[in-house]
């Protein structure tokens, strides 16, 4: 099947000419992304890193640890490492200092699909629900992920008290993993949240039945017991929980409130006891051994322990506390029953902020707002006042900022649109209705307007100035000249006409001209700051460096608090490759106008290039929160993100800039684009059609919907998309070719083969003739594919991508011979082109010239040393001749950048399998047939598989 590259690429020009720029071979799909941390070669990272893994894969957490940190000693960019000990910190619960690690190797290049479930986890620890929701969502990878995926999820919803989607998640789950049981106890927990204990408790026993159950089912099954009144079946099940572990705290704890209810108080306390010896502080087992002395008619007792437990919440680090929200609620509870209503009350708000629809709390809180006196809080938090009430004071505050929304533009001109219905024959109504459409970008619509108001009222200057700028707008800057000299003839002395028609002049290619225009423009009026500008760019062209500034430095002295003088001498110091003279320049103009945008991307502009993202991203969000209804700079945050490989942070500052923006149609575009990094699909479909209802003209958005439905192998959808695609572009073969990928990828190749040919039929070009290939192979006419390919090769030497089909035929036609020799040629013609290189090297281990296979392979990778594909090239060539450990460095790495590639899974199982590592061998392997992505080598893989486990 044909594959494109990302939508993205497509909205670089529709034109047919450049679609060679938009396909990537089957084999081949790697897109380069920046240049590598740290390198392949660090040899003493790469293995204490080996050892740490094996450590943690045998259960020895602790010395795991100690090898990482000193792998990290080596190399503090290693990013394996970094991952591995995420995973480490998640399983010792600590969710932040876990976030910390996967955002440090998120930044540089980690694959998020590698990411996504670590990040999920971290999230759930530090209960950031509607983070994890937003950001971790269901895709196309492997079941195993996607399953994780979805009980997180259900997780999250599950804490949010959003049964209905708690359950729809762990179905999904238990879908994609059948018979998983925290996905079943997820369940249970909804069935008892709705009182379905008869259900609830089907879902427990089915994860009993599990080969081996684990402490948290017997918990589960002990609580629901409990609920139903029977406490020695309850205790029975936390028995069974505490057989598997005799140390679980939850296990103890539930265990001791069970021997409480039952007044077996000295065995509860030992149990507490149990705890309070693995942590002394927990405040939890305090607060029930509290309970314990009351009981006994120790009130003492009971009190001083309230007073430890009191001291002990206060004295929990807020994070911590934050991590674990039930503290909250039990500091707000205790210090309520001992009269510290101010504290219960800053506690539960706390609490309410990460558990914002626990009811319980809600009321608790509000008597507490009540009793201090403060009504109107009260009602605000027992109400749910953020989702009920519209008519409440603070919602129509809210609702204000809303009615800000912009879409403003498009309002403006739908009121212009009534007036000029209302007063068709008014010049100005029409004049305010072309800049309105002006500001939206529909420039001919514009000029229509204009033309229509300058009937009505021919002497009006404005109107034609107006029409002259829409023209140039348009690209007919000849009609603008046009206009302008007939201005000037008649107002010879207006300043502002001689610069408009130096501008048009300029467009037209007429620069002498336009610098007479400039000059005279400044002439009448010396303070003209714009023709001064211009004059100054006219002198850079012509390599007047000294003329530029001193003309610029003249008139900073006359005006010397103007930021566009600063900018424009910024700029040439910059154009110098002066870069110290030209922040100083920018930074003074910033200081000047901080509301300054054109300063603000400048210096932007210095990070990126210097590398150093975090400086600006802070600048660029410094800059948003003065001017939170611009869409540039939310446009401009955004991109700063994906640049910083965080596309959840880009996704929230595009939402921003598609709210405010004037074209909202590109903006939904760029959030689709960002949206879809993330996999999520239904967000980005939606963000497309609503492109599409606020400009039903644009193709780009025709285009991601139809690649979208391609991947999803949605016929109906993307015929139904097509059809509308043809209508906008009826002589463009583009839609006969995504036809052809859409059939393709339903199996319907006779279709495909005609969509193909008609694309040939308005453009002969090599994308319709590498889709004739693929139909013909997969119809078994592989001499006619073989023809098809030869004959482009011939009239089309210099076509790569054809070229490096035609070497990929030969090979997995057997020809390992001819291959090679075909390559070799290549080789010829394209010396420095990783890609060819890469399949060189593959040709070239298949025809027996191993040692010439890894000299290729290593000059590939030192040409684009982040491409996965040529990564795992050398290490599959190492791996076979012999070298396993000298392998194992470039599949790490390869994964870290593109975790969904399941024949790299297949090679680093088969190098650990040389390697004597077993149990990580079955899980790559496990993990590589896990994934949708078809491999050459999956039912070997599914054989071995079986084979090793028989072992």
């Amino acid at each position: 099947m044909i594959h494109f590259i990302s939508p993205s690429t497509w909205r670089q020009g529709m034109g047919f000419s450049c679609l060679a720029s938009l396909f990537a071979l089957l084999f081949m799909t790697h897109v380069i992304i920046s240049p590598a941390q740290a390198a392949i070669g660090d040899g003493a990272a790469n293995s204490i890193y080996e050892d740490a893994l094996k450590r943690y894969h045998n259960g020895d957490v602790d010395d795991a640890i100690i090898f990482l940190k000193n792998a990290l000693k080596e190399n503090s960019q290693h990013l394996p490492s970094r991952i591995l000990m995420a995973e480490i910190l998640i399983a010792k619960g600590d969710g932040a200092a876990a976030e910390i690690e996967l955002n440090f190797v998120q930044k540089r290049g980690a694959d998020l699909d590698r990411l996504v479930v670590l990040f999920g986890h971290s999230y759930l620890l530090q209960q950031k629900y509607d983070e994890l929701l937003e950001k971790v969502r269901p895709g196309t990878r492997s079941r195993s992920v996607e399953a994780e995926i979805a009980l997180l999820r259900g997780q999250s919803y599950l804490a949010k008290k959003s049964m209905a989607n708690a359950d729809s998640s762990f179905r999904d789950a238990l879908l994609q993993q059948p018979g998983m049981e925290k996905a079943l106890l997820g369940r249970a927990q909804v069935a008892a949240a709705r009182k379905e204990f008869t259900q609830a408790m089907a879902h427990v026993d089915e994860a009993l039945q599990s080969f081996s159950p684990s402490p948290s089912a017997w918990i589960m099954k002990a609580k629901l017991l409990k609920i139903q009144g029977y406490s020695q079946e309850a205790i029975a099940s936390i028995n069974e929980a505490l057989r598997l572990n005799d140390r679980h705290v939850l296990a103890l704890l539930t265990r001791a409130g069970l021997y409480i209810d039952e007044k077996r108080l000295d065995e509860a306390e030992a149990d507490l006891d149990g705890i309070l010896a693995q942590i002394p502080n927990e405040p939890q087992a305090k607060y029930l051994k509290a309970i314990i002395h009351a009981a006994r008619g120790d009130a003492g007792q009971s009190a001083e322990k309230i007073n430890e437990i009191i001291a002990t919440l206060r004295s929990i680090p807020p994070e911590v506390m934050k991590t674990t929200p039930t503290y909250f609620y039990l500091a707000g509870l205790v210090n309520y029953q001992f009269g510290h209503l101010d504290e219960a009350r800053g506690y539960l708000n706390n609490y309410l902020r990460i558990q914002k629809n626990d009811l319980t709390a809600m009321r608790l809180l509000g008597a507490l707002e009540l009793q201090a006196g403060d009504p109107v809080t009260a009602n605000l938090i027992l109400t749910n006042a953020h989702r009920l009430q519209p008519d409440n004071p603070t919602i129509m505050t809210l609702l204000g900022f809303t009615y800000l929304d912009i879409g403003s533009i498009h309002k403006a001109n739908r009121y212009f649109e009534r007036v000029v219905n209302l007063l068709p024959d008014n010049s100005q109504g029409l004049a305010n209705l072309a800049r309105g459409k002006m500001a939206a970008g529909s420039i001919e619509d514009a000029i229509a307007n204009l033309i229509r108001a300058e009937k009505h009222d021919f002497d009006d200057l404005d109107i034609k100035v107006l029409l002259s700028q829409a023209y140039q707008r348009a690209g007919a800057p000849d009609k603008a000249v046009a206009i302008l000299q007939k201005l000037i003839r008649d107002v010879p002395g207006d300043a502002r006409l001689h610069q408009l028609l130096a501008t048009a002049h300029g467009l037209n290619g007429q620069h002498g001209l336009a610098r007479t225009h400039y000059q005279k423009s400044l002439d009448y009026d010396k303070d003209n700051l714009e023709a001064i500008t211009h004059l100054s760019r006219m002198d850079v062209i012509e390599e007047k460096w000294g003329t530029a500034l001193d003309r610029l430095q003249k008139a900073l002295t006359e005006h010397p608090n103007q930021p566009r003088l600063m900018l424009e001498i910024g700029d040439i110091y910059l154009l110098q490759q002066d870069r110290i003279n030209a922040r100083f320049w920018y930074q003074k103009a910033y200081s000047l106008d901080s509301n300054s945008f054109d300063a603000l991307t400048k210096q932007i502009d210095l990070y990126v290039q210097e590398g150093v993202l975090d400086k600006a991203i802070h600048l660029a969000s410094e800059f948003s929160t003065r001017a939170p209804e611009d869409d540039s700079v939310h446009t401009l945050i955004g991109q700063l993100y994906l640049q910083d490989n965080n596309p959840s942070k880009a996704i929230e500052a595009f939402k921003l800039a598609a709210k405010y923006a004037v074209n909202r149609g590109q903006a939904l575009l760029t959030l689709a684009d960002a949206r879809l990094l993330i996999n999520d699909r239904a967000g980005a479909a939606a963000d497309l059609r609503k492109a599409i209802a606020w400009d039903n003209s644009l193709t780009d958005a025709y285009v991601m919907l139809i690649k979208m439905a391609i991947a999803g192998r949605e016929e109906r959808e993307g015929l139904q998309l097509l059809k509308e695609l043809r209508s906008l572009l009826p002589d463009n073969p583009a839609s006969d070719l995504l036809a052809g990928e859409l059939y393709m990828a339903v199996q319907n190749y006779p279709k495909a083969e005609v969509a193909y040919h008609q694309a040939r039929q308005i453009q002969d070009h090599p994308l319709a003739a590498l889709g004739l290939y693929q139909v013909y192979r997969q119809t078994n006419r592989s001499d006619m594919a073989r023809q098809l390919l030869e004959n482009w090769h011939h009239k089309h030497p210099n076509d790569l991508l054809v070229a490096l089909t035609l070497g990929h035929d030969y090979k997995i036609t057997g020809e390992i011979t001819k291959a090679a020799q075909f390559h070799n040629r290549l080789e010829t013609l394209f010396s420095d082109h990783p890609l060819v290189l890469n399949n060189a090297a593959n040709i070239y281990f298949e025809n027996g010239q191993q040692d010439h296979a890894v000299k290729i392979a290593e000059k590939a990778l030192s040409l684009s040393p982040d491409n996965v594909e040529i990564m795992d090239t050398l290490g599959w060539i190492l791996s076979r001749t012999g070298k396993p450990e000298a392998a194992l460095p470039y599949f790490r790495k390869a994964l870290v950048r593109d975790f969904q590639k399941p024949a790299i899974h297949y090679h680093l199982a088969l190098t650990l399998y040389a390697l004597d590592r077993k149990r990580e061998a079955i899980a790559s392997l496990r993990q590589a047939l896990g994934m949708p992505e078809a491999f050459v080598e999956k039912e070997t893989a599914g054989e071995l598989l079986r084979k090793w486990q028989e072992e």
